[in-house]
């Protein structure tokens, strides 16, 4: 089987999460197989999976910034006149 660039490297995680959706749809509507599940999994991590990464990467640029300019306080106490 050839990995998408949403698809998970666990398989135990990939197989978790299609279980779940499973039994989140047969509590609401009644059967679904592995196939369908695996569908809507691949649906909803295409269209979510970029905005969380970038969402990540934002929150790691601003957490930079933020021990950054901490270094940079340190850095000018650190001067000597």
């Amino acid at each position: 089987m050839t990995l998408r660039k949403w698809d998970s490297e666990d398989g135990e995680k990939q197989r978790k999460c299609i279980d779940e959706v499973i039994t989140r749809i047969e509590d609401i509507d009644g059967s679904v197989g592995v196939i369908a599940a695996q569908d809507i999994i691949d649906i909803v991590t295409e269209n979510l999976a970029p905005e969380i990464y970038n969402k990540g990467l934002r929150d790691a640029k601003k957490l930079l910034v933020t021990k950054f300019s901490d270094i940079e306080s340190e850095l000018d106490l650190l001067e000597q006149s």
